[in-house]
């Protein structure tokens, strides 16, 4: 991971940017054609490659997989994931890893954008979906350097961030609860989140869920009561308040809005 994370590669074609719903995609892949980065909105699997290397990804986990690698997919806890699969212009590889992102809701804007403007095939929409990738391997690399505040710092609020993103759709989170995980004042909590994430705890919850609600939409798989609950809402007016607020589209108008932005 140290080398992937230090290098200026460039990305010379995007392959697909595309949503893996649970239960699909392939189980086995051999001499896989292209780099890939998969974004794992929940599920646990196990990747098992060639040279008997394993590694397991959960909920807020990104995986690289490089080109030419031959490895299995073993699914204990289905679940859906992003993926964008690339070509880089120098003949360069690295070894398969892990990523457990700080903020999920950051590459779910990234990679889910990068999807919708794929299958709309407009003009310049592969440009646009190598320019999503290069933000991901970006905020990537940063992350990596811990280039945000002092580690010590944010571990005082990551049991927080890690349950935030655990259970913002299962459950009403509230500042006091979140601040007592951390042993710490909820005024403090705040502050340090803030410093951190750059918006505050109920901001960075609220963006998630709606983040969700937009996926949940735009796969035509849900009707918009079970998108609201999904997403982590008990009642469908806030929801729609909420949704039209942060998109400017209530959820019965956006996939035919969405559609004529691509």
């Amino acid at each position: 991971m140290t080398e992937f994370m230090k290098c200026n590669f460039d990305i010379s074609k995007i392959v697909v940017a595309c949503f893996v719903a649970k239960g699909n995609g392939k189980a086995s892949h051999k001499d896989r054609p292209n780099h890939g980065l998969a974004l794992h909105l929940d599920g646990k699997k196990e990747y098992c490659f060639f040279d008997g290397r394993k590694l397991m990804v959960e909920k807020g986990d990104i995986i690289y997989l490089p080109k030419d690698s031959t490895y299995t997919v073993k699914s204990s806890l289905p679940g859906d994931c992003y993926a964008i699969n690339f070509h880089v212009s120098n003949d360069i590889s690295f070894p398969p890893f892990v990523f457990r992102v700080k903020s999920i809701s950051k590459y779910l804007d990234s990679f889910s954008s990068a999807r919708r403007i794929w299958d709309s095939k407009n003009i310049g929409y592969e440009m646009r979906c190598k320019a999503l990738l290069y933000y991901v391997i970006s905020d990537m690399q940063t992350e990596s350097a811990e280039k945000y505040q002092p580690k010590s710092k944010y571990k005082v609020i990551e049991p927080a961030v890690n349950y935030i993103n655990e259970n913002f759709s299962l459950e009403l989170l509230n500042i006091s609860k979140l601040s007592a995980m951390c042993d710490i004042t909820p005024e403090y909590f705040r502050k340090i989140f803030r410093e951190h994430f750059g918006n505050s705890p109920i901001a960075y919850i609220n963006k998630m869920k709606i983040s969700r609600a937009k996926d949940l939409i735009l796969s035509g798989m849900y009707s918009l009561g079970e998108v609201c609950e999904l997403s982590g809402y008990s009642d469908f007016s806030h929801f729609s308040r909420e949704f039209k607020k942060a998109t400017g589209y209530p959820p019965s108008e956006y996939t035919e809005n969405k559609k004529v932005q691509s």
